[in-house]
Formats: structure tokens, C-alpha cells, sequence
């Protein structure tokens, strides 16, 4: 298992890697800033139903944010706008596009006070930290009474993944999706349910979604063919889940 230290260099400049300039990620991440922009505010609960509970002009925090696609539809709802982040590169990245206050770090060095957000999103970075239950035990300090917090990670309770995991056993090798670095823990369905009921949180949607990923894109990625035949067999399983929950 990798501790904080070996993930925080893990992540140094994460997105300018072999991986994302195959999907030219930042382009893409581009593409939807400026087609956001351009949307009209009530589509943003239809494209994203994450955060139909996103209230216009509210306090938002994206933890782990990424390159900030959960900030651009913030950003169009004109809520006051915080982000986390190991990667400095994403973070400078973010800061170019967004008028966001960052840190650079984990969310507990960040040092915010109790019932700060009345919003927290959190998009595929549960399924990489070392402790999942400080994690949300910390986001529901920062939220306030009411507020929100927006969970997506993948889902192991995916047919695909209870498939993969069963072929690897039954070959006597690790299923590779946990591999103590990159992916830490990964969640079946009720189990993320009941680690956030157990933290008194309310449940308001629990739902699981495929990759979204378009056939036309995938075929110009710069990718070999079995990667992109990987990607075109899990569009066609449910392989992620968000959960939205109140405090």
C-alpha cells in the first residue's frame, strides 16, 4: 500500500502522461469547458445528475478536482469555487480557466473550517486515498448542515468487474484494478451506501452509469487497438456509480 508521500509524487504532472495525450484529455476537457459555457443552466441536472442538488451561487468544493469538469458546470452556476488537488499541473491548469482558490494536497492539510461548503463533489479519487472513512469523516466536518456531498467511483458490483475479478482469481493472479497505488479500495454498490450511512449521512440518489464514451472519439484516440476495444467493452456496463448524500 502506498503511503501519502508515494502517492503525492505519484500524482506530480499525472495528466501529461503516455495515457491522457493518447485521448488528447486536455482537448477533450477543453471541448466540454467551452460546450458548458455555452449551456443553458437548467441542462446542467440532466447531463450531470450529480448535482441537480447544486444550488446556484452556493459554496462548492471540488476534492481531487482534476482538470475541472466538476468546476466548469460550478463555474456556470456562479458558485463561489475551491479545489484540492495533488497534481500542480492540473492545478495551474484549473487556475487558468477558473477563478478557484486551490490546495495543493490532501483535504485535511487544507485546513478548512467546520461547515464551510454547502456543496462537496468528488469525482474518482475515493477509490485512490489511503483512509475512504477519514475522507468522507473530513467532508462532512467542511459541509454544512443541508449541504451536500457528490461521490463517483467505480462501481465493483459491475458485472464487467465481477467478471474480470473471477477470470484473474481463477488464474491465480490479482485482479489488477486494486493495485495499491492507483486504485486502493474499490466499492460494490451497498457497501459505499452503508460506509456513508454509517457516517450519518443521508442518501438523496445512489445511481450506476456506463463510460459515456462516444464510438467516433474512441476510434481517434492514439491507442492500440485491444486498448480501444477494452474501452469500447466497457461502455457497455454499468462500471461507475456516484452517490449524493446530505448532511
Amino acid at each position: 500500500m502506498a503511503d501519502s508521500q508515494e502517492l503525492a509524487l505519484h500524482y506530480t504532472r499525472y495528466y501529461e502522461r503516455d495515457y491522457f495525450e493518447a485521448f488528447s484529455y486536455t482537448n477533450i476537457i477543453l471541448d466540454h469547458f467551452g460546450r458548458i459555457a455555452k449551456m443553458d443552466k437548467t441542462e446542467i441536472p440532466k447531463e450531470a445528475r450529480y448535482l441537480k442538488m447544486l444550488e446556484e451561487g452556493t459554496k462548492f468544493l471540488d476534492v481531487g478536482c482534476g482538470l475541472g469538469l466538476g468546476l466548469a458546470y460550478a463555474n456556470k452556476l456562479n458558485c463561489d469555487l475551491y479545489a484540492t488537488e495533488f497534481d500542480t499541473g492540473a492545478l495551474e491548469f484549473v487556475k487558468e480557466n477558473f477563478p478557484v482558490k486551490t490546495f495543493q494536497g490532501d483535504i485535511w492539510d487544507a485546513g478548512y473550517p467546520d461547515e464551510y461548503f454547502d456543496f462537496i463533489h468528488i469525482s474518482h479519487v475515493i477509490e485512490h486515498v489511503l483512509d475512504p472513512k477519514a475522507y468522507i469523516a473530513e467532508m462532512k466536518r467542511i459541509v454544512k448542515p443541508g449541504g451536500y456531498i457528490a461521490i463517483g467511483t467505480p462501481n465493483m458490483s459491475s458485472n464487467l468487474y465481477r467478471f474480470h475479478r473471477w477470470s484473474k482469481l481463477l488464474r491465480l493472479q490479482v485482479p489488477d484494478i486494486i493495485d495499491g497505488l492507483e486504485h486502493t479500495f474499490i466499492f460494490p454498490k451497498p457497501l459505499l451506501r452503508k460506509l456513508c450511512e454509517e457516517h450519518g449521512l443521508t442518501v438523496s440518489d445512489h445511481y450506476t452509469h456506463n463510460l459515456g464514451e462516444k464510438f467516433g472519439r474512441l476510434m481517434r484516440y492514439k491507442m492500440p487497438l485491444k486498448k480501444k476495444l477494452n474501452r469500447l467493452v466497457q461502455n457497455a456496463f454499468k462500471v461507475n456509480q456516484w452517490i449524493v448524500c446530505q448532511k
